[in-house]
């Protein structure tokens, strides 16, 4: 007897649906894996006939559903960001939040044309990294581990998408025995609470490696956060994906760890606190009459005459830099630009907002060796700004 799409599509999903909200969903799928067709085309062939192979394949998977296996661990393999990635229960499912993390990791990519060595922790199926790199041509992505069980997925996925020569594979816990640094460090790591475990459905189905995040549920988060502190490159990005409710306790970690780095979190598609972002700063500028800066030379330390009247001392970053000096040094024919290593500074540095444009204020002297060059800045022959000479 032949059995159509229709019907046994309408015979599953009222089977299923005592298990799974999306019983019509999940047959659609069913049907799509075992027929090898996209689900767009089971949609739009309800008649087609199943073969018996096809038919009982079909059968047997549901009944795996129902006995509280999870879908794409049946079939295999799941969507994330438009690619299809090998699974097995080694791995976290990928899920739709997560793609908030890529998303803005290849957005800040292709803005910093320069930035291409990038490391993904914890990879598991290796979706964040290998989604990176076949968005971004020249990248090359270290994919971290500690279950070598993930690893070996992880490298199967990346040989089906042909990025094997872009990517490397180590076994560790989270950094340890990698020296870096790094332009951009992604992960999601870890971070349901040990108490929880033992009553969310999802600890019973995916492994206990990947979900557990110690007593505060940011246990593993914090070890991350520590040993990322001499593997960001100064100007690097770093991403990481965070349960909604952790997002003050995790930018206070953060900040206490990058002090002078431009921390905040970032929401879902539905308003949730889902991804840490810590952007730390390039070189720093600050625009200063050139006598000013040869005074501070024979000091020993640069004291601004803005930090006796305001407090601070005003600096810009390279894409602020002619705006402000068109803005407030027009005129002026002997200036140069102080470039500032803020990792090196001893004074507190903070982002504050002015003109709806965050600028980072240093607030104390400059310390000297926290300069790492010192370049001219000279108006074209109507006075204005046009070319920043950066550092050799």
């Amino acid at each position: 007897m032949k059995i159509s799409i229709r019907e046994i599509h309408n015979q599953l999903s009222q089977q299923l649906h005592p298990f799974s909200e999306t019983s019509s969903l999940d047959t659609q799928v069913l049907l799509a894996h075992y027929l090898e067709k996209p689900r767009s085309w089971i949609l739009a062939h309800p008649e087609a006939p199943l073969n018996k192979t096809q038919y009982n394949n079909i059968i047997q998977a549901a009944d795996r559903l129902m006995h509280g296996e999870v879908l794409p661990y049946i079939i295999g393999h799941w969507e994330f960001y438009g690619m299809d990635f090998h699974l097995t229960p080694a791995v976290l499912i990928p899920r739709p939040e997560t793609e908030l993390l890529v998303e803005r990791g290849i957005n800040w990519l292709r803005q910093h044309l320069t930035r291409r060595k990038a490391v993904d922790v914890g990879t598991g199926s290796g979706c964040i990294g290998i989604t990176l790199v076949k968005n971004i041509p020249d990248l090359q992505v270290l994919l971290m581990d500690i279950s070598s069980a993930a690893l070996m997925v992880a490298r199967d996925n990346a040989e089906k998408y042909d990025v094997m020569g872009r990517t490397k594979f180590k076994q560790a816990d989270l950094l340890e025995g990698v020296s870096g640094p790094f332009d951009l460090i992604c992960a999601n790591l870890p971070y349901i609470p040990s108490s929880l475990l033992s009553i969310l459905p999802v600890a019973k189905r995916e492994p206990h490696l990947a979900l557990d995040g110690g007593l505060s549920g940011i246990k593993v988060i914090s070890r991350l956060l520590e040993q990322s502190r001499s593997k960001l490159l100064t100007g690097g990005l770093m991403l990481l994906e965070i349960e909604s409710s952790q997002g003050l306790a995790v930018k206070t970690l953060a900040k206490a760890h990058f002090p002078n780095s431009k921390v905040q979190i970032l929401k879902d598609l539905s308003g949730l606190d889902r991804c840490l972002e810590i952007e730390r700063p390039g070189l720093i500028i600050h625009i200063c009459p050139h006598d000013d800066w040869l005074h501070a030379y024979r000091r020993g330390i640069f004291q601004d005459q803005s930090l006796l009247q305001d407090g601070y001392i005003h600096c810009s970053q390279s894409g602020q830099i002619l705006e402000v000096a068109n803005r407030f040094y027009q005129g002026s024919l002997d200036l140069v630009l102080l470039w500032v290593d803020p990792d090196r500074l001893t004074s507190e540095l903070r982002w504050e907002t002015a003109d709806n444009t965050q600028f980072l204020h240093i607030y104390g002297p400059i310390n000297l060796d926290a300069i790492t060059s010192v370049t001219e800045l000279k108006p074209d022959i109507d006075g204005i700004y046009r070319v920043v000479q950066s550092p050799d």
